[in-house]
């Protein structure tokens, strides 16, 4: 029996404001990504919409969009459905950052969608753990979303989320391989402690719960990291290619995941050092 594989393109670009432009991007990126024979494109939070959190601690009060009242919903939809239309000619999954209406009383979601290689909308993850600056424009989710892809068992998770341990305990539990987790740090005026501390974090989570994590971010300046892909093993992933934080770009992986070495397997290891 042949080995399951799944090849993964993940993204970043500087995200703005500008849905259209920010589409654009998205369409070419997933071009891109279909002519070097990807199975899933993965774009970072917020990426067809722009981010309407803030960050006033470390001197953002807006990032992309001051706020998402009256925003123009529509829009939105027909540029959704272009990228979902797209998946389905190229025949790849795409993992798109975004906004969803929920109602006129209620935030509105930070999502991601995913959307399937016939261009259907398979499910959506919404942000769970949301910053006090996400309160501000965005409702919190309050469930998990679990989707197979190419055999593999995938999660999903947004930016703020990599600071619950409960959430990765229960994607573990769930039989999660592979999670994509999208981040926007980005726009700030300089280096700040994410910078140096989430990278190395997730690289331990990945260790820890056995899984691979795809983590991409905005390339927007000032971004505190790069795309980065972590193994089972609590190795990094060699890239094709390798983006500096400013720069627009899909990497892919050169590996094929599979599962982490078992606890058995890890002890013997451990026996014949």
């Amino acid at each position: 029996m042949s080995q399951k594989q799944i090849k993964v393109a993940t993204s970043q670009f500087p995200v703005s404001g500008d849905v259209h432009k920010n589409a654009k991007i998205i369409r070419k990126q997933m071009r891109e990504a279909a002519a070097a024979r990807a199975d899933v494109v993965h774009f970072c939070e917020t990426a067809l919409t722009g981010y309407a959190g803030s960050c006033p601690e470390y001197g953002v009060p807006v990032f992309d969009l001051p706020t998402l009242r009256d925003y123009d919903w529509d829009t939105l939809r027909a540029r959704t459905h272009e990228i979902m239309a797209l998946a389905c000619d190229l025949g790849v999954w795409v993992i798109l950052g975004s906004t969803h209406y929920l109602s006129e009383s209620d935030k509105p979601a930070n999502c991601l969608y995913i959307i399937d290689d016939r261009g259907k909308l398979r499910n959506r993850y919404d942000k769970r753990f949301c910053t006090p600056g996400d309160l501000t424009a965005y409702s919190p989710g309050n469930r998990y979303v679990m989707t197979t892809i190419h055999g593999f068992r995938c999660g999903f998770m947004i930016c703020a989320d990599e600071g619950s341990p409960a959430l990765f305990r229960a994607h573990k539990r769930k039989g999660v391989e592979v999670l994509f987790h999208s981040f926007y740090n980005a726009r700030f005026n300089g280096p700040i402690p994410n910078d140096t501390y989430v990278v190395p974090d997730m690289q331990t989570k990945a260790r820890e719960h056995g899984m691979w994590i795809y983590g991409n971010n905005s390339s927007a300046r000032h971004s505190c990291w790069s795309t980065f892909v972590a193994g089972p093993d609590g190795q990094f992933a060699k890239l094709r290619n390798i983006p500096p934080p400013s720069s627009t770009t899909i990497s892919r992986p050169t590996i094929s995941p599979t599962r982490a070495p078992s606890t058995q397997a890890r002890r013997q290891a451990i026996r014949a050092r």
